[in-house]
Protein backbone atom coordinates (compact mmCIF):
# COMPACT_ATOMS: atom_id res chain seq x y z
CA UNK A 1 0.00 0.00 0.00
CA UNK A 2 1.28 3.44 -0.48
CA UNK A 3 1.85 6.22 2.02
CA UNK A 4 -0.62 9.11 0.71
CA UNK A 5 0.86 12.41 1.27
CA UNK A 6 -0.69 15.55 3.65
CA UNK A 7 -1.98 17.29 0.35
CA UNK A 8 -3.65 13.99 -0.55
CA UNK A 9 -5.82 13.41 2.26
CA UNK A 10 -8.23 15.95 1.54
CA UNK A 11 -8.71 14.84 -1.68
CA UNK A 12 -9.39 11.40 -0.33
CA UNK A 13 -12.14 12.52 1.63
CA UNK A 14 -13.50 14.59 -0.99
CA UNK A 15 -13.53 11.31 -2.94
CA UNK A 16 -14.97 9.45 -0.35
CA UNK A 17 -17.81 11.51 0.48
CA UNK A 18 -18.29 12.24 -3.48
CA UNK A 19 -18.25 8.21 -4.77
CA UNK A 20 -21.91 7.50 -2.97
CA UNK A 21 -23.34 10.15 -5.69
CA UNK A 22 -21.19 9.13 -8.54
CA UNK A 23 -24.59 8.19 -10.60
CA UNK A 24 -26.06 11.44 -10.04
CA UNK A 25 -22.81 13.43 -11.12
CA UNK A 26 -22.53 11.50 -14.42
CA UNK A 27 -26.45 12.08 -15.23
CA UNK A 28 -25.22 16.26 -14.39
CA UNK A 29 -22.29 15.56 -16.50
CA UNK A 30 -24.68 13.97 -19.24
CA UNK A 31 -27.76 16.08 -18.64
CA UNK A 32 -25.85 19.37 -18.75
CA UNK A 33 -23.77 18.49 -22.27
CA UNK A 34 -27.29 17.72 -23.46
CA UNK A 35 -28.40 20.90 -22.56
CA UNK A 36 -25.26 23.17 -24.18
CA UNK A 37 -25.74 21.16 -27.51
CA UNK A 38 -29.92 20.44 -27.65
CA UNK A 39 -30.63 23.68 -29.57
CA UNK A 40 -28.22 22.77 -32.25
CA UNK A 41 -29.78 19.08 -32.00
CA UNK A 42 -33.07 20.46 -32.22
CA UNK A 43 -32.07 22.65 -35.27
CA UNK A 44 -30.73 20.05 -37.28
CA UNK A 45 -33.54 17.89 -36.82
CA UNK A 46 -35.71 21.37 -37.78
CA UNK A 47 -33.61 21.49 -41.13
CA UNK A 48 -34.38 17.78 -41.42
CA UNK A 49 -38.34 17.32 -41.28
CA UNK A 50 -39.06 21.34 -42.66
CA UNK A 51 -40.33 20.24 -45.73
CA UNK A 52 -42.31 17.59 -44.10
CA UNK A 53 -46.40 17.86 -43.44
CA UNK A 54 -47.14 19.53 -39.91
CA UNK A 55 -47.67 16.07 -38.14
CA UNK A 56 -44.67 14.58 -38.90
CA UNK A 57 -42.39 17.18 -37.84
CA UNK A 58 -44.27 17.59 -34.72
CA UNK A 59 -44.22 14.01 -34.05
CA UNK A 60 -40.06 14.00 -35.17
CA UNK A 61 -39.29 16.89 -32.33
CA UNK A 62 -41.68 14.85 -29.70
CA UNK A 63 -39.59 11.69 -30.17
CA UNK A 64 -36.24 13.09 -30.30
CA UNK A 65 -37.69 15.09 -27.25
CA UNK A 66 -38.43 11.98 -25.78
CA UNK A 67 -36.74 9.32 -26.83
CA UNK A 68 -33.70 10.80 -28.12
CA UNK A 69 -32.45 12.92 -25.04
CA UNK A 70 -34.03 10.04 -22.36
CA UNK A 71 -32.16 7.24 -24.25
CA UNK A 72 -28.74 9.22 -24.79
CA UNK A 73 -28.64 10.21 -20.85
CA UNK A 74 -29.82 6.30 -19.99
CA UNK A 75 -26.99 4.82 -22.12
CA UNK A 76 -24.39 7.58 -21.33
CA UNK A 77 -24.67 7.82 -17.89
CA UNK A 78 -23.65 4.17 -16.58
CA UNK A 79 -20.62 4.52 -18.75
CA UNK A 80 -19.13 7.93 -17.41
CA UNK A 81 -20.28 6.59 -14.37
CA UNK A 82 -18.23 3.46 -14.91
CA UNK A 83 -15.27 5.47 -15.87
CA UNK A 84 -15.64 7.43 -13.22
CA UNK A 85 -15.68 5.12 -10.13
CA UNK A 86 -12.53 2.94 -11.47
CA UNK A 87 -10.44 6.00 -11.04
CA UNK A 88 -8.40 6.62 -7.71
CA UNK A 89 -9.85 9.04 -5.47
CA UNK A 90 -7.16 11.76 -6.67
CA UNK A 91 -7.75 11.23 -9.95
CA UNK A 92 -11.75 10.74 -9.43
CA UNK A 93 -11.66 14.32 -8.09
CA UNK A 94 -9.20 15.99 -10.95
CA UNK A 95 -11.45 14.00 -13.12
CA UNK A 96 -14.92 15.30 -11.99
CA UNK A 97 -13.84 19.18 -11.29
CA UNK A 98 -11.69 19.46 -14.68
CA UNK A 99 -14.67 17.69 -16.79
CA UNK A 100 -17.13 20.27 -15.19
CA UNK A 101 -14.77 23.17 -16.10
CA UNK A 102 -14.30 21.61 -19.38
CA UNK A 103 -18.20 21.76 -19.73
CA UNK A 104 -18.17 25.31 -18.45
CA UNK A 105 -15.57 26.83 -20.98
CA UNK A 106 -17.92 24.75 -23.79
CA UNK A 107 -21.19 26.42 -22.59
CA UNK A 108 -19.29 29.78 -22.77
CA UNK A 109 -17.69 29.36 -26.07
CA UNK A 110 -20.85 27.57 -27.59
CA UNK A 111 -23.01 30.77 -26.03
CA UNK A 112 -20.83 32.95 -27.75
CA UNK A 113 -20.92 31.54 -30.88
CA UNK A 114 -24.37 31.58 -30.94
CA UNK A 115 -24.19 35.48 -30.93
Amino acid sequence: MTETTVWQQPIIWLAEWMRPYNREIATAMIATLLVIFGGFINNTLRRLVRKQIIWVRVAAFIGLCTFGYGALTIWLTPIVAVYLIKQSAVMYVVSIVLSFVFIGVLAENFQKSKQ
